[in-house]
């Protein structure tokens, strides 16, 4: 049998021999349960009586056994290093072993285990170790048994209080039964001695209050009566994978004054160790004003440890009463301009009578920082370089020992601004063309520029007596930016300036017949022209287009440039909306202008539409379905020869128009354009005598419904009936004709019943559920023409 056992499987075996033992070894708790094997193994042969055999490779026997040399009588000891568990506290010890062999397993084991001197260098069977104290007789019927396992009470636990490192157990049979071979057995050669033990926590160090430090020395002061706690706490033990104990922590507060008001806060966990304990002390213990002190310690779930020392802190929940005073002789506060951006001035922070104060919270706008004032109740000075020019506000707060801060004051400044002028004497100049740039100081003593134009290399210039600079830059894209800072003979740099140079390079463009300007020009047909010229150099042609992304829209024409980099593009508009006109200008080696862009607004010549029978636009309504109406058309451009119209979804139809250019039509609605709610479009363009197509008419007219009307017995909105209420509906056709009715109750399919001589028709209907219904009917013609539709609502009472 292999001498290789696991720690879970030995534990198992001694807990079912022992009671001590309890548990194995897991994550969830870290106390130090471990098998050791023995350091070193002897036995001892009566055979050899001189002789020792330590550390055999074989299994260990135990009493009599015989081979070819005769009879022979053996003792095993095994010594184990404890030296590691100096200082815990020792839970359980057990002894764990294989058998491995049994003489005869007729008659029951009977062994005995001791604790020995330590085992000589010239120990035998003849000078055995000292036998101490019996630990235990061990039985047992199973034969040979896999584990074995004993209690060992006190054994571990004695050894090291009498400040042993080892011990060595004996085991033997009973000298009573030692010389019969049927009593011989041996065992594994590296029996395990179980011990189960655990380490006091460490003392909780890093002890902080409302999440400062209590080390350092330094008196500490927080700002509120309600503090958070926290302390790291360790244990020396960890488990087979490294991990700790899991770890619990209790804090303690007391006034300093008042050491028996001392007060325990409920334990609070804090994992498995090292870990932090986070606690807190709740309102009503603290008090404005008085200094205390806190302390904790840590368990695991066998020890305790001792107090950590104590961390004294003071309650101060009362912020400075005084704002600070700020001054600045380089940037005084007079409403007259000092200073620049960048440039820094020393600006003071007083605490105005406050004497708990250490420090300044400062900044422009919601970021500040932070300067330390030298002595308590002491001013601090700033060098104060302000970001920008224009009127800037420092705003500051005073800081006291426990982070209380005051009222915030607000320091106003005026920062003169020091960035150069620019004058650019060219700011008309084409794409290419040279600028020239003339730089003026703002900042005293300026003695250089710096200039960049977008990211160019930075260049600098000398300025002039006058402190003025000439530079000249010729930009090749439109979107240029250039900036230029200036500086003194000292080293002080001024704020900077840009000059964004947006070149226009899109072609003029004007039209004679039709402004751009959102004013109407000459009606649809006139012939006209647009001119357009150069905004670059050399410009050899233009791509021009009308009309781009419009119904009416018109190819891309490319037209080369004249002797003077202009064209002239002709252009007669079809319609008065939707004209646009687009240009780029192109040269030789391909570079493109921006592209220009106009809309302009023909007059239009649409004809004027008119009807006495649908009057256009009349909500009222006229005529109805299979009712014949006319339409009047009347020109407004020249020499008209004909109209084409359309009315709704049909297709387009074309009248000649009379010696006096209007015409008339007659049209007919086949039924009631219910989606619609009886409003059918119409458009209608004239055709000249020269070909000239006006732009299109467009509008509308409502068609009568002439719908059925219904009475009832029961329902009149909103009186209803009652389920199984059985009512009746006559239905009375207003459209001409009408031979029959086709209804329906909540959009279920339509029946139909024959109308009447007098064009009317009776129906019944027998409600199944309560609450809202709906009744729709409508008329229709032998020769097919449907009425619009009539609706009653409906109200079943609830059963």
């Amino acid at each position: 049998m292999s001498a290789k056992r696991t720690v879970a499987g030995l534990v198992s075996v001694v807990v079912g021999f022992a009671g001590a033992l309890v548990v194995a070894p897991d994550a969830a708790h870290a106390t130090n349960q471990r098998a050791l094997r023995p350091t070193s193994w002897v036995y001892t042969d009566s055979r050899t009586p001189n002789k020792a055999y330590v550390n055999q490779s074989t299994d260990a026997p135990i009493g009599a056994w015989k081979d070819t040399n005769g009879k022979h009588k053996s003792r095993s000891y095994f010594t184990y290093d404890i030296s590691q568990y100096k200082g815990q506290r020792i839970i359980a010890t057990g002894f764990v072993v294989a058998e491995t062999q049994a003489n005869d397993c007729r008659k029951a084991r009977s062994w005995q285990l001791w604790t020995t001197d330590p085992v000589a260098s010239n120990a035998s069977w003849n000078r055995p170790p000292r036998e101490r104290t019996k630990v235990a007789d061990i039985g047992g019927t199973v034969c040979p048994s896999g584990y074995i396992g004993v209690d060992l009470g006190n054994v571990v636990r004695d050894a090291l209080a009498a400040g042993k490192k080892t011990i060595t157990l004996e085991l033997r049979v009973p000298e009573r039964l030692e010389n019969d071979p049927r009593y011989g057995r041996r065992i594994e050669n590296a029996p395990a001695l179980v011990i189960k033990a655990n380490s006091t926590p460490g003392v909780p160090t890093q002890l902080t209050v409302d999440g400062r430090s209590c080390d350092g020395g330094k008196p500490l002061y927080i700002t509120t009566t309600t503090p958070t706690l926290n302390a790291l706490l360790t244990d020396p033990d960890s488990n087979d994978t490294g991990g700790g104990d899991i770890a619990y922590a209790t804090f303690a507060v007391w006034p300093v004054d008042h050491p028996e008001a001392r007060v325990e806060l409920p334990e609070v966990w804090a994992g498995y160790a090292p870990a932090r304990a986070w606690g807190g002390i709740p309102a009503g213990i603290l008090q404005d004003g008085v200094t205390y002190a806190v302390a904790a310690r840590g368990r695991d779930d066998v020890d305790v440890s001792p107090w950590s020392e104590e961390c004294r802190f003071t309650v101060d929940t009362t912020r400075p009463g005084q704002a600070p005073v700020v001054s600045s002789t380089d940037y005084p506060s007079d409403n007259q301009q000092h200073g620049g951006p960048g440039i820094p001035g020393t600006v003071t922070f007083s605490a105005n009578g406050v004497s708990d104060v250490v420090g300044y919270a400062y900044g422009e706008g919601n970021t500040y920082q932070y300067v330390a004032a030298p002595a308590l109740g002491g001013s601090a000075s700033i060098q104060f370089a302000p970001s920008r020019a224009g009127i800037v506000f420092l705003n500051v707060r005073s800081i006291d020992r426990a982070g209380n801060s005051s009222d915030q004051v607000t320091y106003r400044i005026w920062v003169r601004n020091t960035a150069p002028a620019i004058e650019d004497a060219d700011p008309d100049a084409w794409l290419g063309d040279t600028h020239h740039l003339t730089l003026r100081p703002n900042l005293p003593g300026t003695v250089t520029y710096t200039y960049q134009l977008d990211d160019a290399p930075a260049q600098t210039v000398a300025a002039a007596a006058d402190g003025t600079a000439q530079v000249q830059i010729t930009p090749t894209v439109s979107g240029t930016v250039f900036t230029v800072f200036g500086t003194t003979a000292a080293g002080v740099k001024s704020g900077t300036s840009s000059l964004w140079l947006l070149i226009d390079s899109r072609p003029f463009i004007e039209s004679a017949e039709w402004p751009f300007d959102g004013t109407q020009g000459k009606p649809v047909g006139t012939p006209g022209s647009f001119t357009i010229k150069p905004h670059m150099h050399g410009v050899v042609e233009y791509v021009v287009q009308f009309n781009q992304y419009q119904e009416n829209e018109q190819p891309a024409q490319t037209i080369p440039a004249g002797p003077d980099g202009s064209i002239t593009v002709p252009y007669t508009p079809t319609s008065a909306s939707g004209n646009t006109i687009t240009v780029i200008s192109r040269t030789a080696d391909g570079t493109e202008s921006e592209e220009a862009g106009w809309a302009f607004y023909p007059a239009s010549i649409a004809p004027v539409v008119s009807s006495a029978d649908y009057p256009l636009g009349d909500p009222d309504g006229g005529g109805g379905p299979g009712i014949e109406g006319a339409f009047q058309f009347r020109p407004t451009a020249a020499n008209v020869v004909s109209y084409q119209y359309v009315f709704g979804s049909e297709p387009q139809q074309t009248v000649a128009a009379g010696a006096d250019g209007t015409a008339t039509v007659h049209w007919t609605p086949e039924q009631y354009a219910n989606p619609a709610g009886g409003w059918v479009g119409l458009r209608v363009r004239t055709t000249s005598a020269n070909g000239l197509v006006s732009d299109w008419a467009y509008t509308d007219f409502r068609v009568k419904a002439l719908e059925p009307t219904i009475e009832s017995d029961i329902y009149h909105w909103p009186d209803g009936g009652n389920v199984g209420q059985t009512a009746s509906f006559t239905f009375t056709a207003h459209l001409g004709g009408s031979t029959e009715f086709l209804y329906s109750f909540d959009g279920a399919p339509e029946q139909t019943v024959a109308a009447g001589p007098d064009g009317k028709a009776t129906i019944t209907w027998t409600p199944e559920s309560s609450y809202s219904h709906g009744l729709n009917v409508r008329s229709r013609t032998a020769a097919g023409l449907y009425s619009g539709y009539a609706y009653l609502p409906l109200w079943v009472n609830p059963s």
